[in-house]
């Protein structure tokens, strides 16, 4: 009996969930349609000068194909995409990006817009000028709240505002617990000099009274970095005193730094007069780090990298560049933006300056007097960055180097370095320096 009630309970159930005869119906399995989806969509500017190129980049899931229209045409890939586009016409440009899924009415769209100025022609043309500064000329103001500048007129190199970060290399862990193990030479690039400073033992010729040595001192109004190549009598490398990695260095140089002296933060506006050592393996830089860095309490790229200006022979030969670091540390390539400034701008013989304009959002790039960024990057923008970590809202520093050879300054041609302090094999000194004519940060109105 209990099993006959039981094979009744069981056809109830079965004709109750629709799974016998009567009214049940049954049910039929839907194929998925997955929905396409446009991950990124960016532009490497949003404002260009007139025959400039821009970069188009973006990234799709579940497409099956993809298509521009506006302002540009014709099939693109799906998945991960790039192209490059030259524009002259002086209006905004529109791009529309439509990827289909699998059905042919399953679509999705997304636009960017990048506006093209003309040139600046009353700019361009102060460089047929033969003069010894194109350099932006500084503020008036005197607000000490919001406005700094350092002229150089001091043959004292100021240790309120400057310190000399010495060594060869750095700690992989702050403080190097680990002995040498934590230690990386060349600065992570295999760079070949040594950064020499005021300390005891770091340098040849060390002018306590004036904080400068062999490698970094002021004259004639100018902050000069010399970069000194001696095979003849190289430096000592006194981290390695005790024996346990005894190295010399044919090669040194100097590397200045702000770090929680001069700090700069978002809504300001930096402004550098330059020019660079002239033979290649120089690497002359004026760039910026996240304030705690030093200390440890910042990573790279992740808290981020603002490169002003540096000038890297073995990436673009003889060009001036200004570049955006930041993203994730597992990435090997990090995640750059750059741009490089008119190849025709002669920085070895005249001084030039990069101003740049630091807003929370927005960071732009100007040369000397001219009145149009020819870099500036939005952090709205940069969604091609898969929404990486926007540092550059935080407080950073300032450092001034020139680095030798390495990854990317190229092989150093020797006979244009100065072979002595007083860089007695040069006819003209100042052509193997780097010579800062001004700094000036203010508060941008």
């Amino acid at each position: 009996m209990k099993r006959w009630l039981s094979v009744i309970y069981s056809l109830f159930i079965l004709v109750s969930c629709g799974g016998g005869g009567g009214g049940g119906s049954e049910s039929v399995e839907q194929p998925s349609i997955f929905n396409p989806v446009i991950n990124t969509f960016t532009t490497s500017s949003n404002s260009i000068i007139s025959g400039s190129a821009v970069d188009l980049s973006w990234t799709t899931t579940n497409a099956i194909e993809c298509s521009g229209s506006g302002d540009w045409e014709g099939t693109k890939v799906t998945g991960s995409g790039k192209e490059t586009l030259t524009l002259s016409d002086v209006k905004t440009y529109t791009f529309t990006l439509t990827c289909r899924g699998e059905s042919s009415q399953n679509t999705v769209s997304k636009s960017i817009t990048v506006e093209v100025k003309e040139s600046n022609t009353s700019s361009t043309n102060i460089y047929t000028e033969d003069k010894l500064s194109y350099c932006a000329t500084p503020s008036t103001s005197n607000d000490s709240s919001s406005y700094w500048i350092e002229e150089f007129t001091s043959d004292i190199l100021n240790d309120e505002i400057f310190t000399y970060q010495e060594s060869n290399g750095f700690c992989s862990i702050p403080g190097c617990p680990n002995g040498d193990s934590d230690f990386v030479q060349g600065w992570g690039n295999n760079e070949l000099q040594y950064y020499t400073s005021c300390k005891d033992g770091y340098s040849k010729n060390c002018n306590k009274d004036k904080n400068t040595t062999e490698n970094a001192f002021i004259e004639d109004g100018y902050l000069k970095i010399q970069p000194i190549f001696n095979d003849a009598q190289p430096f000592e490398d006194p981290y390695c005193s005790n024996g346990s990695c005894a190295y010399t260095w044919n090669f040194t140089s100097a590397r200045l730094m702000t770090s929680s002296k001069k700090i700069i933060s978002p809504g300001s506006e930096i402004t550098v007069c330059f020019k660079h050592p002239e033979g290649s393996g120089h690497w002359p830089a004026i760039w910026m780090l996240p304030q705690g860095f030093v200390e440890g309490q910042k990573t790279w790229p992740t808290d981020g990298e603002n490169d002003l200006v540096e000038h890297m022979q073995n990436h673009q030969a003889f060009e001036t560049q200004s570049t955006i670091h930041f993203g994730s540390p597992g990435n090997a390539n990090n995640i750059y933006k750059i741009e490089s400034v008119p190849a025709n701008v002669d920085f070895y013989d005249k001084f030039h300056s990069i101003t740049m304009r630091w807003e929370n959002d927005k960071i732009e790039y100007f040369l000397d007097t001219n009145t149009e960024p020819y870099f500036s990057i939005v952090k709205d923008n940069e969604t091609a960055f898969n929404n990486a970590h926007w540092p550059f809202n935080e407080n950073f520093y300032l450092l001034i180097n020139v680095a030798s050879g390495g990854n990317a300054g190229g092989t150093p041609d020797r006979s244009r370095y100065c072979h002595d302090a007083e860089c007695s094999n040069l006819d003209v000194k100042d052509k193997g320096r780097m010579l800062i004519d001004f700094i000036e940060i203010k508060s941008i109105d």
